[in-house]
């Protein structure tokens, strides 16, 4: 059983927006943030594409369900507002170090201190964050593949300061989700999934 109930996604580009969604058709209540309103007019493009995806590749998804998880949804382009309330802030925006060294530096003084941070970066250690996130011990990588309703893995790394109770909790909220937890107790360049298990997924879709 997890311990996260209130979720926010920040970031709705193509990872991001499959995270947020996938969160609430398991009937978390998320809350998706995005810079502007443009992004945010993107963002309802994104989910609304996603309940046509899940309609017709998900079993279950069509009896209403989908639909459902769209409207579990908040969109906001308020950073304050977005994390208030949040058990764990998962953030998928730009793979550059800057953009997410700043961005944590605004959430450290904004999320309670209770809230886990979380990235879903692709190429970046955790370790690589952790000092602006003021809060090493709540802070680890959650890393999802592209077309996360078939390729339900999610990679769980911490650093040496992340505490094994958040490190668990994540694993719990990988498992409520829908997701397949990959934990990886030490931090490895690359990641599992970049390194074997997508390409090795890709090439049997090829196949089939």
């Amino acid at each position: 059983m997890s311990d996260i109930l209130k979720v926010t996604v920040l970031g709705t580009g193509v990872l991001g927006s499959q995270i947020a969604f996938q969160a609430a058709y398991s009937g978390f209540d998320v809350t998706a943030y995005e810079i502007s309103d443009e992004a945010l007019d993107q963002a309802r493009h994104r989910f609304e594409t996603l309940v046509e995806t899940y309609v017709k590749e998900v079993t279950g998804a069509a009896d209403g369900k989908a639909a459902e998880a769209s409207r579990r949804i908040t969109l906001t382009a308020d950073l304050g507002a977005a994390v208030a309330n949040a058990d764990l802030v998962i953030e998928a925006v730009p793979e550059v170090l800057e953009i997410k060294q700043a961005l944590y530096e605004k959430l450290a003084a904004l999320a309670p201190d209770r809230t886990i941070f979380a990235t879903n970066s692709s190429t970046l250690l955790p370790s690589d964050l952790k000092a602006f996130t003021g809060r090493p011990d709540r802070f680890l990588a959650l890393h999802f593949a592209n077309s996360i309703w078939k390729f339900n893995t999610a990679e769980v790394m911490g650093t040496d300061d992340t505490d094994p109770a958040v490190f668990d909790t994540l694993i719990a909220f990988s498992s409520a989700i829908g997701m397949v937890p990959i934990p990886v107790r030490k931090e490895k360049a690359g990641y599992v999934l970049n390194s074997l298990l997508v390409p090795f997924l890709n090439a049997a879709t090829d196949l089939a």
